[in-house]
Order: C-alpha cells, then sequence, then structure tokens
C-alpha cells in the first residue's frame, strides 16, 4: 500500500515538474520570438538558412555573412551582394564595413569555443567514440588548456591522416598551430571539411535529443 502511494506521488513530481517546464518553454518563446527557428549560435534562421542556400552559397559564406551582419547592424543578404561584388573575398568585405578580419575570425573562434563548452559532456562523449579514446582522457585535455574545437578538428585530423589524436594533442601542446599541423600531416582539405562536419553533425544531434 505504502509503496504504490509512493509511485503515485513519484508519477504526480514528473507530471508536475514537465508542465512546469513545458509552460516556461511557451512563456519564453512568447516574451522571445526572435529567437524562435534560429540557430542560436549562428544569428541566423532556418528560412533564412534554406533561402540562402538555394541561392548557391555555402553554409560557410553564409554563416560568415551572418556574423558581420551581427556586428555591423546589417542584413545577410546585404553582405553576401557584397562579398559577390568584391569577388567573393571576405577581407574586402570586412574591410567595407570597416571590420578587421583578423578581430572578427577570433571572435567567431570564441564563439564556437562558447557554444561547445556548454554542451562539454556530449562532446567529450561524441569525440571519445569517434576517435575510440576514453572520456576521462579527453577530460584531462581539456583541463590542460586544450580548447574543445580544436579536440573535436584534431579528432577529425586524426581520422583522415590514420593518426592517434594524442599525437595531435602532444603537437598542440608544443605550441603548434592548426595550420602547421594540418600541414605538417598533408590532409585533404576536403575530406578534413567532411569528417569535420560528421563528427559536428553528431554532436548537435545528441545535444538536441
Amino acid at each position: 500500500m505504502k509503496r504504490n502511494l509512493l509511485r503515485k506521488w513519484i508519477i504526480g513530481v514528473m507530471v508536475a515538474g514537465f508542465l512546469l517546464v513545458q509552460a516556461s518553454h511557451i512563456t519564453y518563446a512568447e516574451v522571445n520570438p526572435q529567437h524562435e527557428g534560429k540557430h542560436h549560435h549562428q544569428f541566423i534562421s532556418e528560412q533564412d538558412m534554406e533561402r540562402l542556400l538555394d541561392q548557391g552559397f555555402s553554409k560557410k559564406e553564409i554563416l560568415k555573412a551572418a556574423h558581420i551582419a551581427k556586428y555591423t547592424n546589417n542584413k545577410v543578404d546585404d553582405v553576401l551582394n557584397v562579398y559577390k561584388k568584391n569577388d567573393s573575398s571576405w577581407d574586402k568585405t570586412a574591410e567595407h564595413y570597416g571590420l578587421d578580419m583578423k578581430k572578427l575570425r577570433k571572435e567567431m573562434c570564441e564563439h564556437k569555443e562558447k557554444f561547445l563548452q556548454e554542451h562539454k559532456e556530449e562532446v567529450i562523449e561524441n569525440v571519445a567514440e569517434y576517435s575510440g579514446k576514453k572520456e576521462k582522457d579527453i577530460e584531462q585535455w581539456v583541463n590542460d588548456g586544450i580548447p574543445l574545437r580544436f579536440i573535436v578538428m584534431g579528432a577529425a585530423m586524426a581520422k583522415v591522416s590514420n593518426k592517434n589524436l594524442e599525437e595531435l594533442i602532444q603537437m598542440k601542446k608544443e605550441g603548434k598551430s592548426f595550420r602547421e599541423i594540418k600541414e605538417s600531416l598533408m590532409i585533404d582539405r576536403e575530406k578534413l571539411r567532411e569528417e569535420k562536419r560528421s563528427l559536428m553533425k553528431k554532436i548537435k544531434e545528441d545535444i538536441k535529443d
């Protein structure tokens, strides 16, 4: 009898908690309609992303344009038009808007790292599965100051070059830049892009779940 009452009480608490979360989500959407249908870390809606992809722009181009648009208070479409008129040069596009491209790249990297840090558990779990490493080892690399952004890219580089991820982490600890490591391993850029895209897709799917 007591066990049945306890079970009913637990179920009641769970249902109440679920309803509270749903109510909070609805309230947030009503107060913040601009977030509806948006990549929260990409500054662009799903609809605009699809529309611009259909126009022939790559996802990378659209995201860069979205960042420039955000920092200059312009429309993504306008930024992409300037980009096309300037021989598809991001440096010229940034110069047109009075931006320092190096500074912008740094801010974009920081933003990516922040996103990965916010979902560190999912990132570490997926990188461990992808690279055949233990989660505690990856956690230790993070504690040693290795950015999660590099760990994700390093995992993709290791896969493409048939290297152990640990070797690439050691190169990073020795002070080598991402570009230097990539060049020393003579990695195919397109294959690296595909591997990174595959890994990030799995990470994002787990985050959504």
